[in-house]
């Protein structure tokens, strides 16, 4: 608890230096895993969200960079996946010229999976496209791609990477 107040703390800090004082919290849901039955024993209604919290530093001339953290959480048949990741660093681009109201957002990240009792140690990176209601309500389409450090490529042992796709809603949520 103490290194989340920490990393909190230097992510409100920095966001003051060069900030556009905008917050941001991303809710999204895994539509495949809440649809589809999987060879995995998982059941339609599986429950897989992704939260993710950002701060967006000061807008260039075609867009921004951003501070944020994560926690994926899929209630699996297999057992309970919970995925932080403390550091997330991107970049949106909201200056396309030709539609003002679409984002395109890539970040990478470093995080740690919780599951089965042990915690692996995993990178990924998101790739999503937002379409803006409002200044402060985006409709978004995210695609992850993780290195599952918790589950091996039989064949190689190594960490396998894995994609899914979520939507979900971006909430500006308040200037700092």
């Amino acid at each position: 608890m103490k290194k989340l107040l920490c990393f909190l703390s230097l992510l409100f800090f920095v966001s003051n230096l060069s900030s556009q004082e905008v917050f941001s919290v991303d809710v999204f849901l895994d539509p495949k895993m809440a649809s589809k039955k999987d060879g995995h024993g998982n059941t339609p209604f599986t429950l897989n969200f992704l939260l993710n919290g950002s701060i967006q530093l000061e807008q260039g001339k075609s867009g921004y960079y951003s501070l944020g953290q994560s926690i994926e959480y899929a209630d699996l048949a297999g057992g309970e996946y919970v995925r932080y990741s403390p550091i997330q660093i991107g970049y949106t681009i909201n200056s396309f010229g030709f539609a003002e109201d679409i984002e395109a957002t890539m970040t990478l990240n470093y995080g740690i999976i919780r599951r089965w009792g042990r915690s692996f140690t995993s990178y990924g990176s998101n790739f999503d496209l937002s379409y803006s209601f409002t200044d402060y309500l985006k409709l978004t389409s995210l695609l992850q791609i993780v290195q599952r450090s918790d589950i091996e490529n039989p064949a190689t042992k190594n960490a396998l990477l894995k994609a899914s796709v979520f939507v979900g809603l971006k909430l500006n949520i308040f200037k700092i």
